[in-house]
């Protein structure tokens, strides 16, 4: 039996998924039409994610610090349990960006450390 003959196993109205970027050498691979390119514009995407994450984390620290400097200087213009859900949310997203910051050097320490 011969390899082209599984080509049309399915329709292609059946056939979803996410696009892979393959590297396709062969022309008579393309079916009659341009191979897909991932824009360039993709690793600065991820880097201005990445960046509003950490503004994020920042401004809810930066909001907690104000809620406890106003809770110091005018105890009855903010509510306790206020000042103590924001120190906690600050807190929280602090420790899961360490988190997520710690196991992404590891990662890429394993991945420079193959063998």
């Amino acid at each position: 039996m011969k390899i082209s003959s599984f080509y049309h196993l399915l329709p292609r109205t059946m056939v979803k998924g996410d696009i892979i970027p393959l590297k396709v050498t062969e022309k008579s691979h393309w079916n009659d039409r341009e191979p897909y390119q991932a824009p360039e514009s993709a690793s600065l995407n991820f880097a201005k994610a990445l960046e509003l994450a950490l503004e994020k984390v920042n401004d809810q620290q930066v909001h907690a610090e104000t809620l406890q400097q106003k809770w110091v200087a005018d105890p009855k213009s903010v509510q306790p349990h206020t000042v103590m859900i924001a120190m906690k949310k600050a807190e929280m997203s602090l420790t899961f960006t360490k988190t997520v910051a710690d196991l992404s050097v590891r990662s890429y320490k394993e991945l420079v450390n193959l063998r």
